[in-house]
């Protein structure tokens, strides 16, 4: 049962598991989803339930997974970081086993998402591209990191803001100018669905930080931070989530469209998210 789909080429392994079951199919029709369980020795309604996110493979599953695909060492290897990357509830294991996979991946999709995972390491990087947008960088000389730097909130380093504009340049994000300084190459960054969640998380959690020393490290007049609890049912918990997404498209038009001299970087959070647990009063 060797299969023709690149295991390395997946950050999740139900995805890796249901492509699979179907580029057999379409080699053998007779092929399905119940066969396949029975090969793993899996009863092929919990093997359904896995697939659909509903159970997590056990350790012997993945054992006779791997067996069955007759994975090389590597390949079984990575599985296994998968299927522990894919089960882990905290944002340090997520990164630990994504961190590990990455040594595995391969060609392009390794690069990519090595990328994503560089740019989105740390939120001073896509701060230092919306300001060079509005700040003319000259070179990457200590006193230039050093002055760019101190534009942070909070403080970065001369060093990583060195490190971070080298990154950056690599990855294309930024770029020399006809004029010989270094600027922003496109508009925007955004994060897309196709980023792995555990790199949006952990760049959220890096702002979610900076929205609380931000009370204390900013006047009031010049931020604005506010909170509000509510009760609301599903249906309107769905239009909330589109208006928020909404009004995401909104204020970039806004932005696009600015016509003042821009003079400084900010970051917008945006929360939504459940303060109990189940559904109460059912």
């Amino acid at each position: 049962m060797e299969t023709k789909i690149n295991i390395l080429d997946y950050l999740d392994y139900r995805s890796f598991l249901k492509d699979y079951i179907e580029s057999v199919k379409l080699e053998n029709p007779s092929f399905s989803m119940r066969a396949f369980a029975s090969k793993i020795q899996c009863n092929p309604g919990q093997f359904n339930r896995i697939l659909n996110g509903e159970r997590n493979l056990t350790s012997s599953l993945i054992i006779e997974i791997c067996t069955a695909l007759k994975f090389s060492r590597k390949e079984k290897r990575y599985f296994e970081l998968l299927t522990a990357y894919n089960h882990s509830k905290k944002q340090s294991e997520r990164e630990y086993n994504f961190e590990q996979m990455q040594s595995f991946r391969k060609a392009n999709i390794k690069e990519i998402s090595a990328d994503q995972y560089q740019l989105y390491s740390h939120w001073y990087n896509v701060v230092l591209r919306e300001l060079l947008s509005i700040y003319k960088c000259t070179d990457r000389s200590e006193s230039e990191c050093r002055k760019i730097g101190k534009m942070m909130i909070p403080q970065v380093s001369q060093g990583e803001i060195s490190s971070a504009i080298e990154l950056l340049m690599t990855l294309g994000v930024l770029e020399k100018k006809s004029d010989g300084t270094i600027g922003a190459a496109d508009v925007f960054t955004a994060s897309g669905e196709a980023i792995p969640q555990v790199i949006t998380n952990r760049f959220l959690l890096e702002f979610t930080d900076l929205a609380q020393r931000a009370i204390d490290a900013i006047p009031r007049d010049q931020r604005r931070l506010s909170t509000l609890t509510f009760s609301v049912s599903q249906v309107g918990y769905k239009k909330i989530s589109e208006r928020i997404d909404e009004f995401r498209r909104e204020l970039l038009a806004m932005v696009e469209t600015d016509e003042g001299v821009l003079d400084k970087v900010y970051h917008l959070n945006l929360h939504l998210f459940p303060v109990t647990k189940g559904k109460i009063g059912e």
